[in-house]
């Protein structure tokens, strides 16, 4: 039982990390292009 558990705990970690990282990806590139852009435009 708790090893089920602790399964399903680690199943749910894997997406939730790759979804956060795409969105941290996401964001720093999106940081880097306005500011190599130079203007606050998106």
């Amino acid at each position: 039982m708790q090893k089920k558990s602790s399964m399903k705990f680690e199943n749910l970690m894997v997406p939730m990390a790759f979804v956060n990282g795409l969105f941290l990806g996401g964001y720093a590139l999106r940081m880097a292009r306005k500011y190599w852009e130079g203007g606050p435009q998106d």
